[in-house]
């Protein structure tokens, strides 16, 4: 019976491969592909998962540059999630300006999702939850020049509600990085609420349907007890092509002796994983060109999803001359007073101790 089944498969295949357009059938799987991908996003991104988060992320988009699907709202909710789950790191970049940082680049691609959103309540509730944080992430840095900055970018870029605006910059003027204000709009609170957005879109746009398939698959194998003991869905199908019997080997080396005409495999070998998905600890830095062929077309522009660390900031002549005088008033090792006293773009405390000590060994000190 079970070669019967093979054969009947093989023929059809054929009759498929001459009737329907090949690149046709490659769209439908790659599409099944990116909307389990993309369902695994939501779950690792509520779970908060990082390092497979960011590996399901770039399997993501090595399947969607490789096929001639548009970007579409998927993709766009991937790169927002991946914008938020890095939302606290301030020296990764998303954009061409770095001083555009991850939560700021994120409340860009927000804007374009509000159609997405039938609960208007809950897209205007994200829009502040990620201006606050934005400025907020940057007080509990330490740098107030960058909150400043963050907050200038928005008034720019995005309408904000009535009153945020004044609000924020009092609280960064003040330098209450534990306002209760900020309190309120916590990144945890964030977090909860895109989950929330989430669960809602899953539910209205389900993405399920190969997972579904490849659970019905796991489960007859168990009723048929090829398995006893199966601990995932890949292991599963690791097991059913190597623990068959005598019997199913002999009919298979059957088929096998017919015509290759078919233009699918019918067996199933291993479950299929893309060079993108193996774990990478390598540095954050690529190179331009690399850098460039990791886009994706969005309505605005251009969806940049590699990460790269900002280059080191150099210290000006002028930003010596603060810190001399600082020294003066304050004494050596008044780090946090000097800080009140003069924008040092975003530095913090430890980097002018250590700038303090170059300038004694350069002799430029008294």
């Amino acid at each position: 019976m079970a070669a019967e089944n093979n054969n009947r498969t093989v023929a059809d295949e054929d009759n498929v491969g001459e009737s329907i357009s090949f690149s046709h059938v490659t769209a439908v799987a790659t599409g099944w592909m990116l909307d389990f991908m993309f369902l695994s996003l939501c779950r690792r991104f509520k779970k908060g998962k990082r390092d497979e988060f960011s590996e399901t992320h770039s399997a993501f988009r090595a399947i969607h540059q490789t096929s001639s699907l548009k970007v579409n709202e998927k993709a766009k909710i991937c790169a927002f999630l991946a914008r938020v789950m890095d939302g606290k790191l301030l020296d990764v970049q998303f954009e061409d300006d770095d001083s555009v940082m991850p939560l700021m680049s994120a409340a860009k691609i927000w804007s374009d999702l509000e159609h997405t959103v039938s609960d208007q309540s809950l897209f205007k509730n994200i829009t502040i939850l990620l201006v606050v944080q934005s400025v907020a992430v940057c007080l509990e840095k330490g740098q107030r020049s960058s909150a400043s900055s963050a907050l200038r970018w928005f008034e720019n870029n995005l309408e904000l509600p009535q009153g945020l605006g004044v609000k924020l910059s009092k609280i960064v003027e003040q330098r209450e990085t534990y306002h209760p204000f900020l309190m309120s709009f916590s990144f945890s609170r964030l977090l909860e609420t895109v989950q929330s957005y989430l669960d809602a879109y899953l539910e209205k746009n389900p993405s399920d349907y190969l997972l579904k398939a490849a659970t019905k698959m796991v489960q007859s194998s168990q009723n048929a007890g090829g398995l006893e003991d199966v601990e995932s869905q890949s292991s599963s199908l690791s097991k059913k092509a190597n623990d068959v019997t005598e019997d199913r080997k002999k009919r298979e080396s059957i088929v096998c002796r017919r015509p290759k005409r078919k233009l699918l495999s019918t067996r199933i070998t291993d479950v299929w994983k893309p060079d993108t998905c193996k774990k990478r600890r390598a540095s954050r830095r690529i190179s331009s060109n690399e850098l460039s062929q990791m886009t994706s077309e969005n309505s605005g522009g251009t969806l940049k999803v590699q990460k790269i660390r900002k280059p080191p900031q150099k210290w000006t002549p002028q930003l010596d001359k603060y810190l001399k005088d600082g020294v003066k008033r304050h004494g050596q090792g008044k780090w946090s007073r000097i800080l009140m006293d003069y924008d040092f773009e975003g530095r913090t405390g430890t980097m002018l101790k250590d700038r303090w000590r170059v300038l004694m060994r350069a002799h430029e000190v008294g």
